[in-house]
């Protein structure tokens, strides 16, 4: 009994030690902030349990089991928080972030190098395609030479033996056109542009570079040009995709933004019709028109003064709710221009012309009177009685339209009565096989007498 009760004790204390780490990570937030186009960023690790009077160091592997070979001091740090900077200029940190898209950390206590504050902790090592270069933006006609001071730098990368492939994607976005305009025109950060742009990379069409040297010594650098002269195939804003590969590393994907934008036009003015209607259960699709038409910036609002008359997607598509009038209006993205539009939402209409097309014509008679034009689309004529000698110019059953004029393919005189000449022709035929056979007796009846 007793050897059961100390084995026991024995896998309590052992599952102890496993789970303990594991359960203190699970309460630990990491954030990460990049802050370089070379890989390097800070993580700020959360809810930790720090003496302020104790330096603390970190480390990081490649795997989960890997032991850690190389302690670096952390200098920002709380009694909860600490901040781990890893710098992609460094070549242990290089080695890694080239190697794996997921890192361990691991922080100790410096003062009590067995205390481990955190054990092995997974990390996000991936880089933002618009940092892996030492440009996020290139003009269109930049020129570039085969010095590392003269080319594009992969700050984050050294492989000698890789390789270096681009492609050029032109932006159609017009979210992403505005918001680098903007940004541009203040001289501010394109990296705000981040959460506009792609993040899926091509899988086809590579070229490969002009000039490419993986491996730039200590520097951890690699570096080269793409093309000697950037050339963008259009006018327009574009993507320089960036693909970077070799033996026993990981696959890099980025890209930098070429600007080859013609000069403003600027916006003079916009209008729409005056008044436009709608029909219920159909849809009515406004189209502004812009002036100059060669206008740079055409990103317009729609808004609908009454949504409960009819609603206006972003596209200028009106949707009619109920029979009304509503005031449509598209505004520039600046604001500054502006158009309206008076959309009349009416009923879903029937045919009701002045032709009678099926109607039932009870009764009406034409006694001489002269019938210029009337059409009669399938109508029944239940009782019309056409009893004079006046003459009928036209009446004619011809679906749409009226025919003012003689109709000369009708005959004239008695229509035939096909239907009456069958009946007496069956009459007849019954009388006269009713009296042969009714003969055919006689003499029968005659004859056994």
């Amino acid at each position: 009994m007793k050897k059961t009760k100390v084995l026991i004790m024995v896998l309590i204390v052992s599952l102890l030690v496993l789970l303990i780490p594991n359960l203190s990570n699970a309460a630990i937030e990491v954030t990460k902030e990049v802050y370089g186009n070379n890989g390097s960023a800070k993580y700020i690790f959360k809810g930790l349990k720090l003496d302020a009077t104790h330096e603390y160091e970190f480390g990081i592997t490649k795997t989960k089991a890997a032991q850690v070979e190389k302690w670096h001091l952390i200098t920002e740090y709380s009694e909860t928080d600490a901040t781990v900077n890893i710098s992609g200029g460094t070549r242990e940190f290089t080695d890694v972030i080239t190697a794996v898209d997921t890192g361990y950390i691991t922080i100790r206590d410096k003062n009590e190098p067995e205390t481990l504050v955190v054990d092995h902790h997974p990390i996000d090592l991936t880089i933002p395609y618009l940092n892996i270069t030492n440009f996020t933006v290139l003009n269109n006609g930049k020129e570039f030479g085969s010095s590392q001071g003269q080319s594009i730098n992969i700050n984050c990368w050294t492989a000698g033996n890789s390789k270096a492939y681009f492609q050029y994607e032109k932006i159609s976005d017009e979210k992403v056109i505005s918001k680098y305009k903007e940004i541009k025109a203040k001289n501010g950060d394109f990296n705000e542009l981040k959460p506009l742009l792609k993040t899926k990379s091509p899988t086809s069409n590579w070229t490969t570079w002009n000039y490419w040297n993986g491996y730039g010594g200590t520097d951890s650098v690699g570096y080269g040009c793409p093309e000697h002269q950037i050339n963008a195939p259009d006018y327009g804003l574009y993507y320089m995709w960036i693909y970077l590969a070799g033996n026993n590393i990981k696959d890099l994907y980025g890209y930098i933004l070429v600007d080859n934008l013609q000069p403003e036009i600027a916006l003079d003015s916009i209008s729409l019709p005056k008044t436009a209607q709608v029909k219920m259960g159909e849809t009515l699709t406004l189209n502004p028109t812009f002036k100059p038409e060669n206008t740079t910036n055409k990103i317009v609002t729609w808004n609908s003064s009454d949504e409960s008359v009819a609603t206006v997607d972003n596209a200028g598509k009106v949707t009619p709710k109920k029979i009304g009038s509503t005031i449509i209006t598209v505004t520039s993205q600046d604001g500054n221009k502006k158009a309206n539009c008076t959309v009349t939402v009416v009923a879903k209409s029937t045919d009701s012309g002045n032709n009678n097309g099926g109607n039932n014509n009870n009764g009406n008679t034409n006694n001489g009177s002269t019938n210029n034009g009337n059409t009669n689309n399938g109508n029944n004529n239940n009782g019309n009685n056409n009893t004079g000698s006046g003459a009928n110019k036209g009446n004619t059953a011809t679906g749409n339209g009226t025919n003012n004029g003689k109709d000369n393919t009708l005959a004239s005189g008695t229509i035939p009565q096909t239907g009456e000449n069958m009946f007496i022709f069956v009459a007849i035929a019954i009388v006269i096989i009713s009296g042969a056979i009714a003969m055919y007796q006689y003499r029968k009846n005659k004859d056994i007498k």
